[in-house]
């Protein structure tokens, strides 16, 4: 965590509203409570275990890993049980079940821009932009796999508070639950400044249980498309976080042994893609390391692709935690 920010900083809330429309501000401001290492807090939570995509001094992408191999198995045990239980049951598919036979999944966005004046404050043209982004992503148009994942911008709300938007990751058990809108379908999505070299974060499916306001996704405002942050500008970390919010794993999960990500054709790989190299092998296993796949670590013009495998696991992982 980075030192709280001025605690005295103003703060006006914004409610939701539908796309396009002006919002009333309503003042308020955060909490003078320090007690943010207390779960029970709820002025102050920390967030419960983030992915984190971040830049090294070297322009390189990385994320905090979320999951030992210990607990992605156990993960992966309890999801093959409830995928298992909902087939028998006749209210699922099977887990080997053809993408292309897959219902469409269609995911409404509710944006929370957090900003402070006119920084962050970034336009609904560029928000529109971000989201178009995520739907040519999960929809194959960069050539990779269509997903049948489609996304539709229900709200946006504007928050300027200068407390949150210097230190969201301090305030994100504030801004969450007073912002957080729809249900475990539903996909809030953040957009705020983040310092040192964070990119974004994201919870995964099997979280909203049990804390459903903290579920979404939270991106640096200038990794949107046509934002400042060289290498990283074309709305890829939306992209990768959204990726882990529905269930998705780095391509490196587990390296070079175990079971690596849970999908068959992302083969193994084990160090994350640093720029975007023409040629990378890291695991003697077959196939060459999925530099292009948007779940490693490549800059954002090195990223064009899911897999076949991937979108089946988002189906399957929708299926037994966000259906």
């Amino acid at each position: 965590m980075k030192p709280l920010a001025a605690a005295a900083l103003l703060a006006a809330l914004v409610p939701a509203v539908p796309f396009g429309q002006s919002a009333p501000s309503a003042s308020t401001g955060p909490s003078a409570s320090t007690g943010h290492e207390r779960r029970g807090d709820d002025c102050a939570r920390p967030p419960a275990a983030p992915e984190a995509r971040h830049r090294t001094d070297d322009g390189h992408a990385r994320d905090r890993m979320d999951l030992s191999p210990a607990e992605a198995a156990a993960v992966e045990t309890r999801l093959n049980r409830i995928l298992d239980g909902l087939v028998q049951g006749g209210h699922g598919p099977s887990k080997s079940a053809s993408l292309r036979r897959a219902a469409p999944i269609t995911v409404p966005v509710y944006f929370h821009v957090i900003h402070a004046g006119a920084q962050g404050n970034v336009s609904n043209a560029m928000i529109q932009r971000q989201i178009s982004t995520l739907n040519t992503s999960y929809g194959g148009g960069d050539g990779g796999a269509n997903a049948h994942v489609s996304f539709t911008l229900k709200a946006v709300s504007r928050t300027d508070n200068a407390a949150w938007f210097g230190d969201p990751e301090r305030y994100e058990g504030t801004y969450k639950p007073r912002l957080h809108q729809g249900g475990k379908s539903t996909l809030n999505l953040y957009s705020t400044y983040i310092g040192g070299d964070l990119l974004g974060w994201s919870t995964f499916p099997w979280k909203y249980k049990s804390d459903p306001t903290m579920d979404g996704v939270t991106i640096h405002y200038a990794s949107m498309p046509g934002g400042s942050i060289e290498n990283f500008n074309k709305g890829f970390s939306a992209t990768h976080e959204v990726g882990h919010w529905l269930g998705l794993y780095h391509t490196f999960q587990d390296g070079c042994s175990g079971q690596g990500d849970r999908v068959a054709d992302t083969p193994a790989e084990r160090d994350p893609t640093n720029g975007c190299p023409s040629f990378k092998d890291t695991c003697p296993t077959p196939g060459e390391d999925p530099v292009h796949n948007y779940m490693d670590y490549g800059y954002d013009t090195c990223m064009t692709s899911f897999t076949p495998g991937q979108g089946t696991r988002i189906h399957n992982v929708w299926t037994a935690y966000r259906a």
